[in-house]
């Protein structure tokens, strides 16, 4: 049997998603392409890094193979007996980039074995058991919002998710006249993963300062209880919950200058407040400020390197993304890559 799952890119709502906020991500037409079949023990074969590796019983490598065995790992824990299996990945996700492979991995492996082995398991648990693999296995403290949008996703549609009660809404994607554009920075700062905990620590003690549960219960007025960084942490979820509010509205009435604006204001708040992104990115956004037609961006994902998504006037983009390459490849002796990025739905099977 064979499956696909799709990457996710984030339009806007940063860092919200473990903060019980707000988020607005689409599937992408990028895909993480799994086939499964019965063994007489657990095989996974990576297509991509031409790498197979055998297991009789599931175990934590600290490689790809543990976004599959979380799976697995979460399976065996809801009490489901899970039989041996071979499961061979490949994948036109480019990973780092902002468009969360692991997250499309794990949502393929999950519902792959869901129906492989006849457990049924409906699609918002799958979810779930996709998600615990990263947090408990995996050691990342992510929040539910990639792989929610993975399973989710509809072609033509944004996801407008509560993060908090997960209800959430399709909101219409007419980009006509309009495009998005990924551009990888292809730099991945090794700090990312242990900052972006630490971040969630931080978060997780302003709520200890404050005697709340959730940061849904933090105001405005919180803020003047608050100080230093903890104070800019907050500000931060509090405001993109904001935008992503007003992003909401402004792709409902296809206002695509406003919501372009509201990606720039994400990207100062995610440098100056949330202090996630890099010299790198910065240098992506800034350039294209001020370009004809380009309407807005932002980095994407955790942070410190990975991707920037723009917003363009058709074929604005076009226009200056040479220039944009020559300079970065001056200023940092890397070459970007471009991805136009298409709306799709979520996983299915093949």
């Amino acid at each position: 049997m064979k499956v696909k799952a799709p990457g996710r890119i984030n339009i806007i709502g940063e860092h919200t998603d473990y903060n019980d906020g707000y988020v607005l991500p689409f599937a992408v037409n990028r895909y993480v392409f799994l086939s499964i079949e019965g063994s007489d023990r657990f095989i996974f074969h990576s297509e991509n890094m031409n790498e197979t590796v055998e297991m009789e019983r599931i175990e934590k490598l600290n490689k790809w193979t543990d976004y599959i065995s979380g799976v697995i790992a979460s399976f065996e824990k809801r009490g489901y007996r899970m039989s041996p299996v071979k499961i061979s990945v490949s994948s036109n996700l480019p990973m780092g980039a902002g468009l969360s492979s692991s997250a499309a991995l794990e949502v393929a492996s999950a519902y792959a074995i869901s129906e492989y082995l006849g457990f049924n398991v409906p699609k918002l648990e799958l979810v779930k058991i996709a998600r615990e693999a990263e947090v408990e296995f995996v050691g990342v403290r992510c929040g539910i919002m990639d792989q929610f949008t993975s399973a989710f996703g509809r072609k033509d549609h944004a996801i407008f998710l509560d993060t908090m009660t997960l209800e959430y809404e399709y909101v219409p994607l007419k980009l006509k006249g309009y495009e998005i554009n990924l551009v990888d920075s292809n730099v991945k700062h090794a700090l990312s993963s242990s900052e972006y905990n630490k971040r969630r620590q931080e978060c997780e003690e302003v709520l200890k300062v404050l005697g709340k549960k959730s940061f849904r219960e933090v105001t405005k007025e919180d803020l003047e209880k608050l100080s230093g960084t903890l104070r800019k942490r907050t500000r931060h979820v509090i405001e993109e919950n904001e935008r992503v509010l007003k992003s909401v509205q402004a792709l409902k009435e296809g206002d695509f200058e406003t919501l372009g604006k509201l990606l720039f204001s994400s990207h100062e708040s995610l440098k100056d407040l949330y202090e996630v992104s890099c010299e790198e990115t910065d240098f992506i956004v800034d350039y294209l400020r001020g370009k004809e037609g380009i309407l807005g961006a932002r980095m994407v994902g955790g942070g410190f390197g990975g991707g920037v998504i723009v917003l363009s006037k058709k074929g604005a983009f076009g226009k200056v993304k040479e220039e944009l390459a020559e300079s970065y490849r001056k200023r940092f002796g890397i070459d970007l890559t471009f991805h136009e990025i298409e709306s799709s739905d979520g996983v299915q099977k093949i």
